[in-house]
């Protein structure tokens, strides 16, 4: 029986600093393969927009492999089930696969996957994919791991793989997961092709504006890298990427850098706890939030009635992307203002982005939704926001027409329209604020302030610092600050004017 090795390919979809693809192919012959998980992609938390641009990373990396002698093999279905079908053509030597830092069901999936491989005595060899480590890790040496891992060379493969008899399948069709009618209409092409040539205009044409617009969600689409949903499927790694950056210097290069190490930081998270997807990090904020089908569906059509909001989840709707202040926003006024439960509005969001990266997404959701205990909890005030990030209204104006021909004085508050005699309410066909603003801030912060008075809070926020939180040296004293028994009432409450 011809003796092989498997590659599995999962979120690192390149051929390029691909460790597992180059170990695998050192001493048997390699059989590339990708396996479309049903289960998986019939998650709530994934979408056809999602599937989509995967699916061109596929394309891109059957061209790639095809170059190089050996396609890739598409299967569809069960993981083991498909080891166990080569399993009956060939005598599999190993295993080679990255680390794969999804969600819940993939963390349980490779637990039986490990058990299987163990069980027929095939050896399987997983790489780190970011500077992400799997099991328990202790926080106050990830920093150091992080970056040794990072100062290692860039991987190429020159060899010519073998053609290996084994028939693969067609990717399925769009309508093989049941996906709703989610197409994403301003979605960037996926492939490591086109990963590539964002990261070199980026790199040489836009990084000079990176710092002064990141927080513009007009002027961000075209300053930031938006490389976010080709890192997450593995188009091109962090390391090269941060291997382009090194020759650079600059406050905006610094700045962009030091995202990429927050990205794996997040994800460090999920990976050492990986309930951290739908259970509170800190248990006194079980069960707080009200499940509203209203109030979730009008904030996820961007109808809330306040205008920067809506036009940045409309922008969302369309684009696939938002920058990372706006996320925060949207994610706060879902848990704040509309008090609805971090798991459903999550949700929501998830299947939004195209960057859909589990362990940055539910991290971010509930540091946004005040349930960590670690972290500074913010309440983000949109109409602040849309007068400090777009004053004159043109972005409102494009995501939302309806206010095309509002004045700029009144373009964040249409509700005030009335009060100046402007306009009559009724010739302006939008939506009115749907909560009031200051009340459900004011309440949000009571509710947040109450739990964090209850016995025992602090103890339990110290485990979960010494367990998830940054090791920074600014963080740390700040942290430790939080520990003390004496720390000022004040200091817990929440910003209302961000």
């Amino acid at each position: 029986m011809h003796k092989i090795n498997i590659c599995w390919f999962k979120k690192d979809l390149r051929v390029v600093d691909n460790e597992a693809l180059y170990e695998s192919s050192k001493d048997y012959d390699v059989l590339p393969i990708y396996i479309v998980e049903k289960e998986k992609w019939q998650q709530l938390s994934h979408s056809y927009r999602q599937w989509h641009f995967c699916k061109e990373c596929l394309f891109d990396l059957k061209e790639d492999l095809y170059s190089m002698g050996q396609p890739l093999i598409i299967k569809i279905g069960d993981v083991i089930d498909v080891f166990e079908e080569i399993k009956k053509t060939f005598e599999i030597k190993g295993i080679y696969s990255h680390q794969e830092t999804g969600d819940f069901l993939s963390y349980k999936r490779d637990q039986k996957v490990r058990k299987w491989t163990k069980e027929h005595n095939i050896p399987w060899t997983e790489y780190i994919q970011f500077g992400v480590f799997r099991g328990p890790q202790k926080r106050d040496k990830w920093a150091k791991n992080h970056k040794k891992h990072f100062e290692k060379e860039i991987i190429n493969i020159t060899k010519l793989f073998k053609p290996l008899p084994f028939q693969g399948e067609n990717l399925p069709s769009d309508n093989f997961f049941d996906f709703e009618n989610d197409k994403c209409h301003g979605s960037i092409k996926g492939g490591r092709k086109e990963a590539l040539k964002r990261l070199n205009h980026f790199l040489n044409d836009e990084i000079n504006s990176y710092g002064k617009n990141i927080s513009s969600p007009e002027k961000s689409y075209f300053s930031c890298s938006r490389l976010s949903p080709y890192i997450t499927m593995g188009c091109v790694s962090l390391k090269e990427i941060l291997k382009k950056t090194k020759h650079l210097k600059s406050k905006d290069i610094k700045m962009f850098t030091s995202r990429l190490f927050w990205h794996c930081h997040f994800i460090q998270k999920l990976e050492t706890q990986p309930e951290l997807e739908f259970k509170e990090y800190h248990p006194y904020f079980e069960n707080i939030r009200v499940k509203n089908d209203y109030f979730l569906e009008a904030w996820s059509e961007g109808k809330t009635g306040y205008p920067f909001l809506d036009a940045c989840m409309r922008s969302l709707n369309h684009n696939g992307w938002i920058n990372f202040r706006m996320r925060a926003m949207l994610m706060s006024f879902a848990s704040y203002n509309l008090w609805i439960p971090w798991q459903e509005s999550g949700l929501k969001l998830a299947q939004k982005f195209i960057d859909y990266e589990p362990g940055i997404h539910w991290n971010q959701c509930q540091m946004q939704s005040g349930t960590t205990s670690i972290n500074t909890n913010r309440i983000y005030n949109p109409i602040k926001q849309g007068k400090d990030h777009d004053p004159k209204g043109s972005f409102i104006k494009k995501w939302v027409p309806e206010l095309k021909d509002i004045p700029e004085d009144l373009i964040h508050e249409p509700w005030l329209i009335n009060k100046f005699d402007i306009y009559n309410s009724h010739n302006i066909n939008y939506v009115k604020p749907i909560i009031d603003l200051k009340l459900t801030s004011r309440d949000a912060r009571k509710s947040l302030l109450q739990i964090s008075l209850k016995e025992g809070y602090w103890n339990i926020s110290k485990m979960i610092y010494e367990k998830h939180g940054s090791r920074k040296s600014s963080f740390k004293r700040k942290a430790k600050k939080k520990m003390n028994k004496k720390y000022s009432i004040k200091q817990f409450e929440l910003d209302l004017n961000l």
